[in-house]
């Protein structure tokens, strides 16, 4: 019988995979896919929004062609999890033409292939790893640290960065230079020549603002197992656990809004290098009916607005709803929280403990306080910083 082609990808947290596999999954080829999403996060936030579903999946089940392999199926039960997932997604009609796998970026390579390479079924058609450009530029020397032609970077969160970012390249058939557009094309000219050096059999492709398509590897060959299992016996890596030990995930969850100015400060003061990544829902007191995807990757930041907030639509302040959805609306708000509604911060931080929970302190500092509740339910207008042009993003 054909085997499934998997494609997994791989990369540094923040560098781009689920940016990538969001605009794939709009290709109508791709429609059939299954997904499987392995993520640190407690909440699953990336497979919520891969499904396209409100609810996130629940964890460790396959929900219609979405796996959320989040909490301790990204970690202790990560083989055991990815297979059982694999046994579900033999079983669906139709078939999928492929299963697209996101990892953590967290996440040591090794232990993933042989999860992804366990059931005979399947066969891995790509192992990708995602780089950040921007990133490789302002904290790796253009990667030459990575090569040694640069001295290790002192700060210790970087250090540790440059090591599993340098083991996932070491794993590699495609390398996937992500945000490009944010640098100079001689700058993004010099990384490619470095990225090879370090991974002479990968190919190398190019995104910018996802602009890169899956069907564009198509001639790219399938990485050998064999010689994965051989790279990883010479480099002692086969004993290792599936996430990097030290990088843990906390959430903070609250349905106060944040005050725009004290947001602001919070990542201008406290985003240490040991941060490495933040993201999920939250919203401004300037902003209450703006449902925001919060993004963050060392010191790059993204606002998405994905949606608006029932507790502001049930106003109807443009009149376009029809009575019948107001109802709906309000009868959906019965169970929320009585000022707020439905509106809530839901945000994963990942890193390292010092500064992850340093920022996590600083984001509690930054909710509105009592008074400035009060206030807000007033009518109070709120300074707000933050961009608000749009940019949409095909």
């Amino acid at each position: 019988m054909k085997k499934i082609p998997i494609v997994a990808l791989c990369g540094f947290l923040g560098s781009g995979k689920t940016t990538l596999l969001r605009r794939w999954r709009r290709d109508e080829s791709l429609a059939d896919a299954a997904v499987i999403v392995h993520d640190l996060s407690e909440f699953g936030l990336d497979a919520e929004l891969l499904s396209g579903d409100e609810a996130t999946p629940a964890a460790g089940q396959l929900d219609g062609r979405v796996a959320a392999l989040h909490g301790s199926h990204a970690r202790e039960q990560l083989h055991t999890s990815v297979g059982s997932t694999l046994e579900a997604i033999s079983a669906l009609t139709p078939a999928p033409p492929l299963v697209l796998c996101e990892s953590t970026g967290a996440a040591r390579p090794w232990p993933l292939i042989s999860a992804l390479t366990q059931d005979s079924r399947y066969e891995l058609r790509h192992f990708i790893v995602t780089v950040d450009a921007l990133n490789l530029h302002r904290d790796f020397a253009d990667g030459r640290m990575l090569t040694g032609q640069a001295p290790a970077p002192a700060d210790g969160a970087l250090q540790q960065a440059a090591e599993i970012l340098a083991e996932q390249l070491l794993f590699a058939s495609v390398i996937i230079l992500t945000k490009i557009d944010t640098i100079d094309q001689s700058i993004v000219d010099a990384q490619v020549e470095t990225l090879q050096m370090l991974q002479p059999q990968a190919a190398i492709g190019l995104s910018a603002q996802a602009g890169l398509h899956i069907q564009q590897l198509d001639s790219t060959p399938a990485p050998k197992l064999r010689e994965l299992t051989e790279r990883a016996e010479r480099f002692g890596l086969t004993q290792e656990t599936a996430t990097l030990d030290d990088v843990e995930a906390i959430v903070l969850r609250d349905p106060r809004p944040f005050h725009p100015e004290r947001l602001l400060a919070a990542c201008q003061n406290h985003l240490g290098t040991g941060l490495y990544r933040t993201k999920g829902y939250l919203w401004l007191a300037s902003r209450p009916g703006d449902v925001l995807l919060w993004q963050q990757s060392g010191s790059q930041i993204a606002l998405e607005l994905t949606s608006y907030w029932r507790a502001e639509l049930v106003h109807n302040r443009d009149g376009k709803l029809l009575e019948e959805e107001i109802e709906i609306l309000q009868k959906q708000l019965e169970s929320e929280h009585p000022i707020f509604g439905d509106r809530h911060n839901e945000l994963t931080l990942i890193g390292l403990e010092k500064d992850r929970d340093a920022f996590h302190t600083a984001l509690l500092d930054a909710l509105c306080m009592e008074a400035e509740i009060t206030e807000w339910q007033a009518g109070k207008t709120f300074p707000d910083p933050w961009p608000k042009s749009i940019r949409k993003i095909e």
